[in-house]
């Protein structure tokens, strides 16, 4: 079970998301906090430096804690890891499979999911949908041992959804890669753009919070609707 701060951060965050509190406006008080989350001291400021951390508010000392203005529709967040279909929660995210199939890691792939060759790894591909345009090309394999489970129904939605609410998984942080490559011609058709076009190309290696690996993939982007987000502190 995680640890209350990171309850309560990831709680104030969903409030923060959702638009409990207006930009540039003071967050409640340390003692408000405590009494909402029924929490110490201790925890409020914990979740408070994991906010900050995060860039979604800023202290000024002797003033309180305020939230910081950012732009985000339509932006894909660097460092979240909930998945599209959460990131979008306001859009209509649909998914076309391409392809399921379960295989033996190799060596190489064993070397990059950090397990054993000869693991059973499910590999999926398929193309998402915002609002009923193509918005990126998923390449992802999933370590068998962690992710029991992977058929049509759960490749059809939020993948991250089911490991985290039905299978209970935590994920804990990724290294991401980003970088442009030009778009062949099969790619090119399933994002709706032109051989040749630009993709911006992000290769996840996922972990969970117990520092296993469960999940690598490699993203292609459609140029024309795709923005990252990076919220930044000093």
């Amino acid at each position: 079970m995680d640890v209350k701060y990171k309850i309560v951060a990831e709680q104030m965050e969903k409030e923060i998301l959702e638009g409990t509190y207006a930009f540039n406006t003071k967050l409640p008080t340390e003692e408000a906090l405590m009494k909402k989350f029924d929490v110490s001291r201790n925890t409020i400021r914990k979740a408070i430096d994991s906010l900050v951390e995060h860039g979604y508010i800023y202290q000024v000392q002797g003033s309180g804690v305020f939230l910081r203005e950012f732009s985000r529709p339509g932006c894909i967040s660097i460092k979240n890891m909930v998945g599209l279909t959460k990131e979008f929660e306001k859009d209509e995210m649909s998914s076309k499979l391409l392809a399921l199939e379960l295989m033996v890691a190799d060596e190489e792939l064993a070397g990059q999911m950090k397990c054993k060759v000869n693991t059973n790894i499910y590999f999926l591909k398929r193309v998402r949908y915002r609002n009923g345009v193509p918005f990126v090309i998923e390449e992802s394999f999933y370590n068998k041992d962690l992710i029991p489970l992977l058929d049509k129904e759960i490749a059809g939605g939020s993948i991250y959804r089911y490991i985290t609410d039905d299978l209970k998984l935590k994920v804990g942080f990724a290294d991401k890669i980003i970088s442009c490559e030009k778009l062949n011609d099969e790619d090119a058709e399933l994002l709706g753009l032109e051989s040749g076009d630009p993709a911006l190309i992000v290769e996840n290696t996922v972990f969970l919070n117990t520092g296993v690996v469960f999940d690598i993939s490699r993203e292609k982007y459609n140029y024309t609707t795709a923005k990252l987000l990076m919220l930044t502190t000093s």
